[in-house]
């Protein structure tokens, strides 16, 4: 049997997720020497940026209420910590 990818772990994808496209976008931005081509790599890291910093936010959003999360369309596991606590509020 697989294990499921929790909360906790999905989370911590995002954040690294979010590091990589701008460490990505600051090294292309260096590569590509016209203006237009930097203006454009800064849009595409600050909106790849936004969409994975909205996932995470999903994730603690659904957590808080109890319902099963997902992160990109794959179903998490809660965390431990989520799991007590939608328990106690039960």
């Amino acid at each position: 049997m697989t294990e499921a990818f929790s909360t906790d772990q999905a989370k911590a994808v995002a954040i690294g997720a979010i590091i990589v496209v701008v460490v990505i976008g600051a090294l292309l931005s260096f590569v590509v020497t016209k203006i237009t081509g930097r203006l454009i790599v800064a849009a595409v890291v600050v909106g790849l940026g936004i969409f994975v910093w909205t996932q995470r936010a999903d994730i603690e959003d659904a957590a808080k209420q109890c319902d099963t999360p997902t992160f990109f369309g794959i179903h998490l596991t809660p965390s431990k910590a989520v799991t007590e606590h939608c328990q106690q509020i039960r």
